[in-house]
């Protein structure tokens, strides 16, 4: 145990071996070097140093203070890491070598420098409300995040960082928690976003995909140059989108469970497959987007469906149908095209207020 604090002009501080090491106060140094412990080595204070070593070894580290650290530094141990308050690493930071990473806090790094926190085989654990970011423009990569009660998980802070993501999961049982992406830059979700997650916000993005699928309260799209896309299937009690120009895509059906107005001024795709499904449950209306496409299924819950207006063509991508299920009035405001099926299934009412086919024929058009 070191009770005070550790700093002027001290040049390295190294722990070659211990039992386990907690650095209660401060620790200012040029250089600190981790070379082996068992257990952990803790600091509980602010750690400042140019230069950070964690050299490859089973032990954990665990900065509880925070940190600003002028080097890029990587975690070699094997152990765990945990980062907690705001942790400054000025050239980067690279931990995929530990076991796995505790995030309750704020981690930056400036310039252009990277943040890769966790791969596939070293998990997040976010134990509070958290952010991933900086100033730097660099890319950040995070493993598989798992979220604890009721917080929130911010990647980027509205610069042009690629943010490339894992599968972001909730704590079943208690308090939704929520995820927030925001960046100038392109956006990948790799894996799976669910298990009593709240909401999902893109605020913005250089485009956002999401591969695998989405299952939460709230689906919040903001703005985005390009388009946001969900790859896997979209399940959600809200769906809100902004009035900005960037396309929605949601190319793998899914659940929308309360009225949607898409209220984006670029596309909206509604499947790319003839076998794909998407329910709104509520309804759904899409009159400001410049174009809808549609592929597969698209219905409601004995509730309105409105798609096109003058200004808002509609084209069909693969074999279609549209369905009130088993009353929801239907209305295609604009134009449709596309050389494919076209079924309207409703008791409603079935309303088509603009020229079908006018400029690729329909395949057939049935409505009941």
């Amino acid at each position: 145990t070191v009770s005070g604090a550790v700093g002027t002009d001290i040049g390295t501080v190294t722990v070659t071996q211990s039992g386990g090491t907690t650095f209660s106060s401060t620790v200012n140094a040029a250089i600190v070097t981790l070379t082996n412990t068992t257990g952990t080595i803790t600091f509980n204070g602010a750690l400042t140093a140019t230069t950070l070593y964690a050299e490859e070894a089973g032990y954990n580290v665990a900065i509880n203070g925070g940190s600003t650290i002028t080097d890029a530094a990587t975690f070699s141990n094997t152990g765990t890491v945990t980062l907690a308050g705001t942790t400054a690493f000025t050239g980067g930071v690279t931990a995929t070598a530990p076991s796995s990473i505790t995030l309750n806090g704020t981690v930056t790094a400036a310039g252009t420098a990277v943040i890769t926190l966790g791969d596939a085989d070293t998990g997040i654990s976010v134990t509070g409300n958290s952010t991933v970011g900086g100033t730097s423009t660099g890319a950040i990569t995070l493993g598989a995040a798992t979220l604890s009660d009721g917080i929130t998980l911010t990647v980027g802070t509205g610069i042009g960082n690629a943010l490339s993501l894992s599968s972001v999961t909730g704590t079943s049982g208690g308090t939704a928690s929520n995820l927030t992406i925001n960046t100038t830059g392109a956006v990948t979700v790799s894996g799976a976003v669910g298990t009593d997650i709240g909401t999902v916000t893109v605020t913005q993005s250089g485009g956002t995909t999401f591969s695998s699928t989405v299952n939460t309260a709230t689906v919040t799209l903001t703005n985005t140059t390009g388009t946001i896309t969900f790859n896997g299937a979209l399940t959600a009690t809200t769906l809100s989108t902004a009035t900005q120009g960037y396309n929605v895509a949601i190319n793998a059906g899914g659940t929308i469970t309360n009225a949607v107005t898409f209220s984006n001024t670029g596309t909206v795709t509604l499947g790319n497959d003839s076998s794909d499904s998407i329910t709104f449950t509520g309804g759904v209306t899409a009159t400001a987007p410049s174009q809808v496409n549609i592929a597969g299924t698209v219905q409601s819950t004995n509730t309105a469906i409105s798609i096109g207006d003058s200004d808002t063509p509609t084209v069909l991508t693969a074999n279609t149908t549209i369905s009130g299920n088993t009353s929801g009035n239907i209305t295609l405001g604009g134009t449709v095209n596309g050389a494919y099926t076209l079924d309207i299934n409703t008791t409603g009412t079935t309303t088509l207020s603009g020229i079908i086919g006018g400029s690729t024929a329909l395949t057939s058009l049935t409505t009941n």
